[in-house]
C-alpha cells in the first residue's frame, strides 16, 4: 500500500513539473526569446561556415568596397546584404564573427566567475565565524566598485586581448555569485539534514559537495543567465572605447565603435545592424533567464 502511494505521489510530482514547464515555456515571450537564443548560438558557432565572406581576411577584403549601402553588390560580385563598413567588410559577417567573439567571451567570464563565487560562498556559509566575515568583506570592497570602472582600469593595466577581457570580466563578476550562493547556503546550512551529516561525522568536503551544493545552486544558474548578457554588455563597451579585443578581433562593440564617426555622415548602418543584434542579444538572454527565474521559484508565478 505505501508504495502505491509512493508511486502516485512521485506520479503528481512528476507531472506537475511538466506542467510548470509547459506552462512556463510555452508562453510567447518565451518561445521568442528562447528561439532567438537558440538562433543566435548556431550564428555564432557557425559563422565561419554561414558567413558570405571572411571579414578579415585581407585577401578578400577590398577598399573599392567601403561603405556599401545596404543591397549593393560588392567588387566581387558578393551582395552585402547589410552594407559594409569603411574598411569594406561585409557588415553581415563581421556580425556573426563579431557575435562569435562576444559570446565566447560572456559565456567563460561567467563560468569561471560562478565557480569562483560557488566555492567562496558555499566555504563562507559553511565554516561561518571569521571565515565568513573575512570572505565576505573582501565581497563587499569588490562590489563597492564600478564593474565598468574595475575592468577599465585592469584592461589599462593588463592591455588588450580576448583573455585579459574575460579576466577582467571574472574579477568583476565573482563577488555577486559569491554573495548569492552564499544568501542561499546560510538558509541550507541550518536545517536538519546538515545536522544529521555533520552528527554522522561526514567530512566536511563530503557535506558541502553532496548536500550543501546540489541544494543551493538554482538561484545561480538564473544568475548566470543574466551576468552573460550583463558580460556581452560589458565587453561591448570595452570594445566600444578601444580597450577591449584588439582591432584584428571582431566584436560587437568594436563594429559599432568603428560606424560611429559615419553616422552624421549618412551611412548609418554601419553602426545600427551591429546595435541591433547586441540588443536582440541581451534582451532574448534577460527574458530567457527572467522566464528560468519563475520556473525555479514556483511562488514568483502565484
Amino acid at each position: 500500500m505505501k508504495k502505491v502511494q509512493i508511486a502516485s505521489s512521485s506520479f503528481q510530482d512528476n507531472a506537475k513539473i511538466r506542467n510548470a514547464l509547459l506552462e512556463n515555456f510555452s508562453q510567447p515571450t518565451t518561445l521568442l526569446s528562447g528561439g532567438l537564443l537558440f538562433l543566435v548560438a548556431l550564428c555564432a558557432i557557425f559563422a565561419p561556415l554561414i558567413a558570405p565572406t571572411n571579414p578579415y581576411n585581407l585577401a578578400v577584403v577590398s577598399i573599392m568596397d567601403s561603405r556599401l549601402a545596404p543591397g549593393e553588390e560588392m567588387f566581387d560580385g558578393t551582395v552585402a546584404w547589410l552594407g559594409t563598413d569603411g574598411a569594406g567588410r561585409d557588415i553581415l559577417s563581421a556580425i556573426l564573427f563579431g557575435l562569435r567573439t562576444s559570446l565566447l567571451v560572456a559565456v567563460c567570464s561567467a563560468l569561471i566567475a560562478l565557480i569562483i563565487g560557488l566555492l567562496v560562498g558555499l566555504i563562507a556559509a559553511f565554516f561561518g565565524g571569521r571565515t565568513d566575515t573575512f570572505l565576505m568583506r573582501i565581497v563587499d570592497i569588490q562590489l563597492s566598485f564600478p564593474a565598468i570602472l574595475v575592468a577599465l582600469v585592469l584592461l589599462a593595466v593588463l592591455g588588450k586581448g580576448i583573455d585579459k577581457v574575460i579576466i577582467a570580466l571574472v574579477i568583476v563578476q565573482w563577488a555577486i555569485y559569491a554573495r548569492t550562493v552564499r544568501a542561499t547556503a546560510i538558509v541550507e546550512r541550518r536545517k536538519e539534514y546538515i545536522e544529521a551529516a555533520t552528527c554522522l561525522r561526514l567530512s566536511n568536503f563530503r557535506i558541502i559537495w553532496k548536500h550543501l551544493l546540489p541544494n543551493s545552486i538554482s538561484p545561480l544558474i538564473v544568475l548566470a543567465t543574466l551576468q552573460t548578457a550583463h558580460s556581452i554588455s560589458i565587453e561591448a563597451t570595452l570594445s566600444f572605447l578601444g580597450v577591449g579585443v584588439p582591432i584584428t578581433e571582431p566584436s560587437l562593440g568594436s563594429l559599432i565603435s568603428n560606424g560611429f564617426d559615419y553616422i552624421l555622415s549618412g551611412a548609418y548602418w554601419i553602426t545600427l545592424f551591429p546595435g541591433i543584434m547586441l540588443l536582440a542579444t541581451v534582451a532574448a538572454i534577460n527574458i530567457f533567464g527572467d522566464r528560468l527565474r519563475v520556473l525555479l521559484n514556483p511562488r514568483l508565478s502565484k
